[in-house]
């Protein structure tokens, strides 16, 4: 009978603060915190008095109406929610953080008690101004915003993304900078390589909202899946690495093995010296020249300095992010390109070296073929 009374007890009193918790969220959530917490109404305001003696009248024109639960939260005040809104195609957990991003003033107790258990994907554009109560309430009858697809390419810088996306939505690239780095904590890749579907009236906000929050999703997952948790500040690592198996080769089957060649140099103190980290910035579609090498300060010249580049190249696709998070077990340390368009790779510089004098050979009895007007098979037949 006691430990039947003690459980009673404990659960009554559980109950009691995770009420007080609902109705505090209730009560002190605002986008703008009103100015009072009664509204006045005015009936007959009184004539200002003609002399300057301090009057106290026995009885007021004003009366005082407590504000209602819903208005203390917003709920019912129109104008506080962005005009455009995405709606994911997930669960309900991954909608309330897609809302929560996009601004809308949701609190956790919303996840259960507002959000419906089933919601129409898409984007909505509010027509007018109107309250968080209405939005909820109609959530899935809005109709969805017609899409097209605009396309993050791989290896694009921001700089590039931007200038490619103002031309295709008319945004401003101002803005269009502004809003990533609101949403972005990378300052380069933070946008994931491939294909999305935006509205075709957007502003910069929503669109980078998205943008970032889908590519933040697939980071998250990834990061989870092979390093246990996702933290931004040691993700960025990886992302470097991505970038730079990203510009090093387009062929997926590679990029664990250039991903190794990248890990394998670090832990030997030796530097990268790669010229896809000199495709940075304004540079990232530049062919990299050996007065480039020379000339070129920067901490990305990894032929002058030692470790990785301090940012991202540019953006990544899931190939060359996987890569970077799973690289392949190998002792190479070099590698080049060949005539096929793949590389050869190299435990040790004697083998590289005999690679490129290989490639070499193959390159200059193809151009000899080319003037006499012979195949490669057909000369080494006749030898």
């Amino acid at each position: 009978m006691k430990k039947s009374s003690g459980w009673l007890v404990a659960i009554v009193f559980l109950l009691t603060i995770f009420l007080s918790l609902w109705f505090h969220s209730f009560r002190t959530r605002s986008v703008e915190a009103p100015p009072t917490i009664q509204r006045t109404v005015q009936k007959n305001p009184p004539k200002k008095p003609a002399s300057t003696k301090r009057n106290i009248p026995k009885e007021t024109n004003q009366t005082f109406e407590p504000l209602t639960l819903a208005e203390l939260r917003h709920m019912n005040r129109p104008g506080t929610l962005p005009r455009l809104i995405y709606l994911p195609d997930a669960d309900r957990g991954e909608v309330f953080r897609s809302l929560r991003r996009q601004g809308l003033p949701l609190w956790i107790s919303d996840r259960f008690f507002l959000l419906p258990r089933h919601i129409k994907p898409g984007w909505v554009r509010l027509k007018r101004p109107i309250s968080l109560r209405e939005f909820f309430e109609k959530i899935n009858d809005f109709p969805r915003e017609r899409t097209r697809r605009v396309v993050m390419y791989s290896g694009d810088s921001l700089d590039d993304f931007v200038r490619h996306f103002s031309r295709q939505t008319r945004l401003r690239p101002r803005a269009i900078f502004d809003e990533y780095f609101r949403f972005s904590p990378y300052l380069e890749g933070g946008i994931l390589a491939g294909y999305y579907r935006l509205p075709y009236r957007l502003s910069a906000g929503p669109a980078m909202a998205y943008l970032t929050g889908e590519s933040e999703k697939v980071f998250a997952r990834l990061a989870r899946k092979y390093l246990g948790e996702y933290d931004p500040a040691g993700f960025k690592r990886y992302l470097i690495v991505a970038s730079i198996v990203q510009r090093e080769t387009w062929h997926p089957e590679e990029m664990p093995r250039i991903a190794s060649v990248i890990y394998n140099r670090l832990e030997r103190g030796m530097k990268l010296q790669m010229d896809a980290t000199l495709n940075y910035g304004p540079y990232s579609h530049r062919t990299v020249t050996p007065e480039r090498i020379r000339s070129d300060s920067s901490r990305f010249n990894t032929y002058r300095y030692k470790g990785l580049p301090p940012e991202p190249l540019g953006s990544v696709t899931r190939d060359a992010l996987v890569a970077a998070l799973h690289p392949a077990k190998s002792s190479d340390l070099y590698f080049v390109r060949n005539l096929s368009g793949t590389h050869d790779f190299a435990p040790d510089y004697a083998t590289h070296l005999a690679n490129i004098n290989r490639i070499k050979a193959e390159r200059s009895r193809r151009k000899h073929s080319r003037k006499t007007g012979k195949s490669v098979k057909a000369e080494e037949s006749s030898k």
